[in-house]
């Protein structure tokens, strides 16, 4: 159960209003904003900067959500992990492979893929990345690309660290893909 109140349109300020009615003509509102919503400011900000990396970014998606996961995944996040299986699946990752992220081998991903999942297991864990790693993401993908890449994991470990923190619920679509792929947090 939520630590916080996973607030209601109805239980923001007139001016922050907007921000629930915008999200409710997409579906409905994630238990993510509901709690984070009692920041409005702070809300609109992350929302924002979130959106560019899943709408705008230069990374591809497929590799963006391998970091995302590994992330969520070794911050035992289960709702940032499980927010993302659906995302995963967009851009092209099999369950076995989502699976995988828990333990990442070459039979499941190719060196490209390994070589992100590593450097955002290294960057979650040691809150920073080797030369070696480094150098392996870097042989494929540009400045921008790294630099986002960093960028995109240390995101992910933000919003996965609040997520635990305000031990917020994972909403229920979410809960069933976690549940198909049966990864364990």
């Amino acid at each position: 159960m939520a630590r916080v109140r996973l607030n209601e349109t109805a239980d923001l300020s007139e001016d922050h209003r907007w921000l629930f009615e915008r999200l409710e003509k997409q579906g409905p509102i994630l238990n993510i904003f509901r709690a984070m919503s009692h920041s409005p400011v702070a809300l609109r900000r992350f929302m924002k900067f979130g959106s560019y990396f899943l709408t705008e970014g230069k990374l591809d998606p497929k590799l963006r959500e391998l970091a995302i996961l590994r992330a969520g995944y070794l911050c035992r996040s289960p709702y940032e992990f499980s927010q993302h299986v659906a995302f995963a699946r967009r851009a092209g990752l099999s369950d076995s492979q989502i699976r995988g992220i828990a333990e990442p081998n070459v039979a499941l991903f190719d060196s490209q893929e390994m070589a992100v999942l590593a450097y955002a297991g290294e960057l979650t864990a040691d809150s920073r990345v080797s030369d070696p790693t480094f150098a392996a993401v870097a042989s494929f993908l540009n400045d921008e690309e790294v630099v986002e890449l960093t960028m995109v994991t240390s995101f992910y470990n933000m919003v996965s660290r609040t997520l635990n923190a305000l031990q917020v619920d994972v909403d229920a679509p979410a809960q069933r893909d976690l549940a198909e792929v049966g990864v364990a947090l």
